[in-house]
């Protein structure tokens, strides 16, 4: 992909000095064209390539003027070649000057938008630290549920966006349990129909912490609010179908293989392969068929992942 900019770049400088030569009368005011690809460059690799366009840019000028004299006029004025070598002294220098300023503005913002994702990344892995330790017998299940969610994500064909925005909505998707009573979440026995109530609202509980943080945020909130809908329309809200964001047909499938791998109170932990039986007898109720096909074509990596421990 960088290839094929820096291709377009050159494609351009040798596109306007065809114009320039051919088409066009007034030249020297043309050469001011020639800013359009040096900030190009710049906006997509930095100081380093706006720099580079613009010498190429002034370097074929300069041969241009030097070995057809005749080129570089203003029309049909006289031009004396010491006010040409002048004008395209001064139009090359303001142009290496913008090529690097755009391409050192354009690395600074880079490095800004870097050091914020870094920091917007550690927050959310710190959150789900946090919400791992509501519920004791959940360590490590945002992750681990994050983990599983990228892979299956990526067998899908996602975009790297889209497979970020799922593997950050994973380690928030139990956020709502912040809300959940302590007895609740770690209560042995069967739930009471009051309990299962307070359980479902912990989506809604999601929605009323996250989407005060706007941003990039309310992005992913869809994906978070869904991933207890089941694809045959039973869920918590009763979505159906294609109508549950893919993200959340995403997270549905890595939660509840984790869920059922993992010792809760009122069961002990599936094997893998029991887990994975499971999810497959899922599959057009309770899952998206499509998903189910691609967590079944990475089941052997997701069964060899070994959780970070925290």
């Amino acid at each position: 992909m960088k290839a094929d900019k820096e291709l377009i770049i050159v494609f351009l400088l040798v596109l306007i000095v065809g114009i320039i030569y051919f088409f066009v009368e007034n030249q020297i005011a043309f050469l001011n064209f020639f800013y359009l690809p040096v900030v190009l460059g710049a906006f997509f690799s930095g100081k380093k390539h706006g720099t580079y366009s613009a010498l190429l840019s002034v370097l074929m000028i300069v041969c241009l003027a030097y070995f057809i004299p005749d080129t570089l006029s203003y029309g049909s004025k006289t031009y004396s070649a010491v006010n040409k070598w002048l004008d395209i002294t001064i139009w090359g220098s303001f142009l290496i000057v913008t090529g690097y300023s755009m391409g050192y503005l354009y690395e600074k913002k880079e490095l800004y938008n870097k050091e914020l994702n870094a920091t917007y990344h550690g927050i959310i892995t710190m959150l789900s630290i946090v919400i791992d330790s509501v519920d004791k017998y959940t360590k490590n299940h945002a992750y681990r549920v994050s983990m599983y969610a990228e892979k299956i994500a990526r067998a899908a064909g996602l975009t790297d966006s889209e497979v970020q925005d799922i593997k950050t909505a994973s380690l928030l998707h139990d956020i709502g349990k912040i809300g959940v009573s302590a007895e609740i979440l770690n209560k042995i026995g069967k739930l009471t129909e009051a309990e299962k109530k307070e359980m479902i609202k912990h989506t809604g509980k999601a929605s009323e912490l996250l989407e005060p943080v706007g941003g990039r945020i309310l992005k992913i909130l869809p994906l978070i609010l869904g991933h207890h809908e089941r694809y045959d329309g039973k869920g918590y809200q009763a979505l159906i179908g294609d109508s549950i964001p893919i993200g959340a047909r995403i997270i549905a499938v890595a939660d509840v293989y984790d869920a059922l791998t993992t010792d809760r109170p009122y069961r002990k932990a599936l094997s893998p392969l029991d887990g994975k039986n499971e999810i497959l007898k899922g599959s057009g109720s309770h899952f998206d068929p499509e998903i189910v096909k691609y967590f079944d074509q990475v089941f052997t990596s997701i069964d060899e992942f070994e959780p970070v421990p925290v």
